[in-house]
C-alpha cells in the first residue's frame, strides 16, 4: 500500500476529471471511475476510503444531473447497485495488494478484466432489474442491447487500469531502492 496522503488525491483528482461521460468525447477522457476503484483497492484498502469515493462519485452524479428528468434517469433505486460494483473491484484491488501479486502484469491485467467485466453484469443488472425503466424489455433482450457498450467499458477501463500499472511499477521500485 502507499500512503493514503499521496493515492488518496491522486485518485479523487481523476475521479473528478473523468466522470463526465462513460466513454469520453474528443473533448473529454473517458470515464476512469472503474479504474479508480480497482486501484483505490489496491493502495488505500481501508473500507473508510471505499466510502469517502463513492460520496464524492455521488456528489459528480448530482451536479451533473442539471435536471429533475436527468436526475430521474440515473439516480433511481438501481444506483444502490454501484456499491457493488464498484465493491468487486475494490475487492479485486484488496487480492492483487497481498504480497507482490500487482507487480505481475499477466496476473494484473487478468484479475482487472475479471473484476470489470463483473462490474459491467452487475451495473447492468442492477439498471435493468431497478431502474424502472425496463419493465417491457426481457432480461436476454436488455443484455443484448447493451452489450455493444461492453468494449468500450472494459477499453476505457483498461487505459487507466494500464496506467495505474506502471504508476504501481514504478512506486514499488522506489520503495525498494529506498528500503
Amino acid at each position: 500500500m502507499f500512503p493514503a496522503r499521496y493515492a488518496l488525491p491522486a485518485l479523487l483528482i481523476v475521479l473528478l476529471a473523468t466522470r463526465w461521460g462513460h466513454f469520453g468525447t474528443a473533448l473529454s477522457l473517458p470515464d476512469a471511475s472503474l479504474a479508480v476503484f480497482l486501484l483505490g483497492g489496491l493502495w488505500l484498502g481501508h473500507w473508510a476510503f471505499f466510502a469517502g469515493l463513492m460520496v464524492a462519485a455521488f456528489g459528480v452524479d448530482l451536479a451533473l444531473a442539471r435536471s429533475a428528468t436527468e436526475a430521474g434517469w440515473c439516480l433511481t433505486p438501481a444506483y444502490w447497485g454501484l456499491v457493488p460494483t464498484y465493491g468487486v473491484l475494490w475487492l479485486a484491488g484488496r487480492w492483487l495488494a497481498v504480497g507482490e501479486r500487482a507487480r505481475e502484469a499477466g496476473l494484473y491485467t487478468l484479475v482487472s478484466a475479471a473484476a470489470v467485466s463483473v462490474a459491467f453484469v452487475l451495473s447492468n443488472v442492477s439498471f435493468w432489474a431497478y431502474s424502472g425503466h425496463f419493465a417491457d424489455m426481457g432480461a436476454l433482450e436488455y443484455a443484448f442491447a447493451v452489450a455493444r457498450y461492453y468494449p468500450p467499458y472494459l477499453g476505457g477501463a483498461a487505459l487507466y487500469l494500464a496506467l495505474g500499472w506502471v504508476v504501481h511499477q514504478m512506486l514499488a521500485a522506489r520503495r525498494v531502492r529506498l528500503a
